[in-house]
């Protein structure tokens, strides 16, 4: 029998990419002058931005303002900075 596909779920599990979804993390939030130490960052790996975001820094979400906008460039860094999958097999 012929194999039609193969389905593999690279991010965690062959590739070790929390240091560098954390690293993405410090970068956005130090473009909008928020200093969030890396070490307070990594443990959230694995948490939604609608969580991470307001966890270490009260004040803001990830939906709206902007939490949304360092959202959407740690996106961005991740795409273009820190990996070189195309962004169609990235998740959010």
């Amino acid at each position: 029998m012929a194999l039609e596909g193969v389905i593999l779920d690279v991010d965690g599990t062959l590739v070790l990419s929390n240091d560098a979804h954390a690293n993405t993390w410090v970068e956005a939030f130090a473009a909008y002058d928020l200093e969030v130490p890396f070490e307070t960052v990594r443990p959230l790996m694995g948490m939604g931005g609608d969580q991470l975001i307001p966890k270490v820094v009260p004040e803001l979400n990830g939906e709206e303002g902007t939490g949304k906008a360092i959202a959407k460039l740690r996106k961005e860094l991740l795409f273009n900075k820190y990996t070189a999958l195309p962004a169609v097999m990235m998740y959010s």
